[in-house]
C-alpha cells in the first residue's frame, strides 16, 4: 500500500467517518460499484489550519483529483519509494482498473474507490481476479496483504442479476473475526468499529417489487435501496446483509 493511502486511511481510522457501499447497474447492464470513505465531519481533526497551509503552498490542497489505483505511487517523493514485492506488484496491476477518488478541502473530506463493467459477468469476473491476486499476495508478502485488508479492498463480491431479480452475495471471511482476539482487544475493536457508519445503497434501472432484507428504505420511484448498518454488526454478521431483489 502506498504511503499516501496509508495515511488516508490512518486518518480516517482516528475518527469516525460514513463508509458507503454504492452499485449501480444500469439499463443497458453495465455495472458501477464503489465504496466511499467520507470523513467530512472531521476534516478539522484529520487537516488542521496549520496542516492545510502548508499544503497549499505545495500545491497539494484543496484535492480534487481522480486516478488510478497504480497512480498512488507517483504521488508519492522519488525519496519515499521503494521496490515492491513481486506479489504486491501483481495485485497492484489487476487493481489498476480501480478508480480513486479524492476529495478534499475545507468542508469535505472524500475517498472513493470505484470499478465499471459491461456486465455483471465481466463484473464478477474481475471480483475474482482481486481475490486471486489477494490469496497470492498473502502468500508471498504478508505484511502488504494485511495493509491492503485493512482497506477493505480484498472483501469478495458477487452480484446475480437477470432483469427479474437481484443478489448480493458477499464473503463471510470476516464472521468470527473477534473470536481469534482476547476479550480486551475484541472489545477495543468492537467500540472503535462502532464509530463507523456503514450504509449500502443499491441502484436500479426498474422499480423493486420486494426484497429479503429487512429495515431497508426506498427511493419515492422505488428504484433505489439503502440499508444502514453498523460497522460491527456487518463484520460479525456479513451473510445477514446478503439480499435478493425482486422486481416489478
Amino acid at each position: 500500500m502506498k504511503k499516501l493511502l496509508y495515511l488516508v486511511f490512518a486518518s480516517v481510522l482516528l475518527v469516525s467517518c460514513q463508509i458507503t457501499e454504492r452499485a449501480y447497474i444500469e439499463e443497458n447492464g453495465s455495472v458501477r460499484y464503489e465504496t466511499e470513505l467520507n470523513f467530512s465531519e472531521m476534516i478539522g481533526m484529520v487537516y488542521n489550519d496549520a496542516t492545510k497551509d502548508s499544503l497549499r503552498q505545495i500545491g497539494q490542497f484543496p484535492i480534487d483529483s481522480v486516478m488510478n489505483f497504480s497512480d498512488l505511487e507517483k504521488m508519492e517523493p522519488q525519496s519515499d519509494q521503494k521496490e515492491m514485492s513481486a506479489g504486491e506488484r501483481d495485485f497492484m496491476k489487476v487493481l489498476d482498473k480501480m478508480k480513486v477518488h479524492m476529495l478534499v478541502n475545507d468542508n469535505e473530506g472524500k475517498v472513493t474507490f470505484g470499478i465499471q463493467e459491461k456486465d455483471i459477468n465481466s463484473f464478477n469476473a474481475y471480483m475474482k481476479q482481486i481475490q486471486a491476486a489477494s490469496e497470492k499476495l498473502a502468500k508471498e508478502d504478508p505484511d502488504a496483504a494485511e495493509n491492503f485488508s485493512k482497506s477493505g479492498l480484498m472483501n469478495p463480491m458477487e452480484f446475480q442479476y437477470n432483469g427479474k431479480s437481484f443478489q448480493r452475495i458477499a464473503s463471510n471471511q470476516t464472521a468470527g473475526i473477534f473470536d481469534d482476539m482476547n476479550d480486551s482487544t475484541a472489545n477495543s475493536m468492537k467500540q472503535m468499529m462502532g464509530m463507523f457508519q456503514y450504509k449500502m445503497e443499491y441502484h436500479f434501472p426498474k422499480k423493486i417489487k420486494n426484497s429479503s432484507i429487512e429495515n431497508a428504505t426506498y427511493s419515492l420511484d422505488g428504484k433505489t435501496m439503502t440499508i444502514d448498518v453498523s460497522m460491527t454488526e456487518l463484520i460479525e454478521n456479513p451473510e445477514k446483509y446478503n439480499f435478493k431483489i425482486e422486481f416489478e
